[in-house]
């Protein structure tokens, strides 16, 4: 009884180690979670358009297409 006990456990032992092949499993990645950066003062984008809009106001505000102010007319 001892032998075929033995046996038994040998053959299921045996089984086991020769199942199928080894299976590599990936390691799981860390989960990054981004924070926003904070709203601060260190944010310049703000200023070139304010001084595209600037430049604009200023090419506009010295539009000189006044006629009477070319020199040689005589429409006085």
């Amino acid at each position: 009884m001892k032998l075929f006990v033995s046996t038994a456990v040998a053959l299921v032992l045996a089984g086991q180690a020769f199942a199928g092949a080894l299976v590599f499993e990936a390691p799981e990645e860390p989960v990054v979670v981004a924070e926003p950066a904070p709203m601060g003062g260190s944010n310049a984008a703000w200023i070139i358009p304010v001084l595209g809009l600037a430049a604009i106001a200023y090419a506009i505000s010295n539009d000189d297409d006044d006629d009477d102010d070319t020199p040689g007319s005589d429409d006085d």
